[in-house]
Parts: C-alpha cells; structure tokens; sequence
C-alpha cells in the first residue's frame, strides 16, 4: 500500500532523494506499515508499539494517518504522516533523533515550551524522556537508538563521558552538509533492512548512523554528572509512583522512599527526565488521567478522575490537563463515550 519503486530498493543511498524517506507514501514493501482514519485505530496501534500515550487530533477532516517502520538490530528508523495537526503525549525509550518535522512543530517537556520548527531543526531527545509534540499537518522522520549502543560509541571517542549523559532535549538547527550527511546514512540503513541484505553491510550502516547521532550529541549536548541515586533506586521510585498516584505525594514522602534527601533527589530527576520531581508525579497523573477517561467502560466523570489521581483542585487539573494533552478532561470523555455508543 506504501510502495516504493522496486528499482529504487537496489540504489546507492546517494542516489535517493533524501525527502523520499519522509513520506510514508515512499515506504520500503518490506517496511511494517499502518494506514487509518479512525483515531481509535492509531491511538491503539502506536499505544502497542510504543506504550501508553495521548494523541489528540484537531480538525473536521479526516484524520490521514499512515506510518512505516524498519529495524536494525540497535536501531528503529520510521516516518509518518497526517492530514491534520495533532498534539500527541508520550515518552521515549532509547535515544531519538527526529530529522523531519512538519515546520511550525512545537515540543513541551514540563512546562517549558520549544520555539516552532524550521526545516532544518533536527530535536535530540535522551532516553526516558516525557514530552508532548504539537505538530501541524505534515511528515515526520525519526531514528530511535538503542542507548547502550549509542553510549558504546561514546565512550570509545569520549572516555571522560562514561558517567554522562544528555540531560535535556536539543533542537539543533543543522547544517546543510550536516543534514544531508544525516539523512544520507539514515537512507543506507533504511535500505540495508530489506531482507536479503548481508549482515555485515546492515551493520556498517547502522555504525555510521550511530557515528553521526554521536557527532550531533557531542555537539549539542550539555552534559553533567548524574547525583548520587543509583539508576535501580530511581526507577524503584517511579514504579512507587506509578503505584501510588492516587495519594498524597509531597518531596518528603519522596526522599523517605528513595532514602536520599531533597537535593540529591532533585539532581537525579533534572539527569534522568529533565524535570523535577513534583513535576514528574504530576505529569504521571495526568497521563494516568486520560487512560482512565479515555476508557470507553468506564462510567465515571472528570471530577471522579481529577480526585482518583490526586488532583485535589479540579480547575488546576483541567488548565494542566489541557496543556499536557491537547484537549480538556471533558472533550476525552465525551469522545470516550461516542465511541461506547458507536
């Protein structure tokens, strides 16, 4: 349905248009594919592929999505498309690096917000990162990495940045030569995924991908030591999070589960998440929030889900949901309850 030429599967990477790999129109066949109108239908298909998240898609024409995606064995290249602007919230796994965005793309983590998109922006986020994505109409590509390979290739061009890390997102704007030499190895590797390919030849594409997302964070990145909460406890703490929403946390509660005072706790998620965190708790309330209300079985009100989560003054709940998601409380509900009675 996303046909590439047949021809063009056998060229030199630099041969290929670089936009070509944009359109999910120009997918590889052999690429994984999805096409619909139906909001439902992607929420529920990315939320499989990559986890819980919102999208929110604005506008009175239909919807116009379509994706593809290939892989490597250290690497996930794929674009997409839609006929309308769309807020979508989530977080990534490993290291992203967005080559393509629809100009006039907005990015917020927390409550800091980007300036729009030009088409040279490239955006470099770290892993584990949360953050909503407003984005007109238009195409979209993307390079997620694992981290241990990309900080394998760190460390052996950096030794002295063993112990660091991307502590927010970057939003270069590239180059000419600089893009270009981007989207070309990411147009190698995008064609050594087709069946069939030598190992080898996959892998030597996939390191020079990998050298170049490295050039770009050492470039871009800033850099700092993480605090003294060990990676294991941090990622106990949030799964204590996630379990506890619906309680009251203050910083107290948290240093008493972590076991480590309000300074180090600070650092850690400033170098883990980019926020701090009060900010993360409520972030993951909000999250939390819109699944509960975007269920179409369940039977409860704004008000039930405000105060399930924590959210003990509702208007506050509703001006940060907006924000965080894309639309309010009520507008998910009453799409949940469309769908209920569809």
């Amino acid at each position: 349905m996303f046909d590439m030429p047949r021809h063009l599967s056998r060229m030199d990477a630099r041969q290929i248009p670089t936009g070509l790999l944009f359109p999910a129109s120009a997918a590889p066949p052999w690429s994984r594919q999805f096409r619909s109108d139906d909001l439902e239908e992607v929420r529920a298909f990315i939320g499989n592929k990559d986890g819980p998240h919102s999208r929110v898609a604005h506008g009175d024409q239909p919807l116009g999505y379509a994706m593809f995606q290939v892989s490597a064995p250290n690497t996930n290249l794929g674009g997409s498309e839609s006929g309308v602007s769309q807020a979508v919230r989530g977080h990534v796994h490993g290291w992203v690096l967005h080559l393509a965005l629809p100009p006039g793309t907005v990015l917020r983590s927390g409550r800091r917000t980007s300036a729009q998109t030009v088409p040279n922006t490239a955006v470099l986020i770290p892993p584990g990162w949360a953050f909503t994505r407003i984005s007109p109409p238009g195409a979209l590509f993307a390079v997620e990495v694992d981290p241990n390979a990309l900080m394998a290739e760190l460390r052996a061009r950096r030794p002295d940045e063993v112990h660091r890390n991307l502590t927010r997102m970057a939003m270069p704007e590239l180059a000419s030569g600089e893009r270009m030499g981007l989207l070309a190895a990411a147009s190698e590797l995008v064609l050594a995924t087709e069946p069939g390919i030598d190992d080898r030849q996959q892998a030597s594409a996939e390191g020079r991908l990998i050298e170049r997302m490295v050039d770009l964070v050492l470039r871009d990145a800033v850099t700092r030591r993480p605090g003294e909460l060990a990676l294991e406890r941090a990622r106990n703490l949030e799964a204590w999070i996630d379990a506890h929403l619906g309680e009251p946390i203050t910083m107290g509660t948290l240093c008493r589960v972590a076991g480590v005072g309000e300074r180090c706790l600070q650092k850690s998620f400033l170098y883990r998440r980019g926020i701090s965190p009060m900010r993360f708790v409520a972030e993951r309330r909000l999250l939390a929030a819109h699944q509960w209300l975007a269920d179409a079985s369940n039977a409860g009100t704004v008000t039930e889900a405000g105060l399930r989560f924590g959210f003990s003054h509702l208007g506050r709940f509703s001006v940060s949901y907006r924000e965080a998601i894309g639309e309010s409380p009520s507008q998910t509900l009453a799409a949940a309850k469309a769908t209920a009675c569809a």
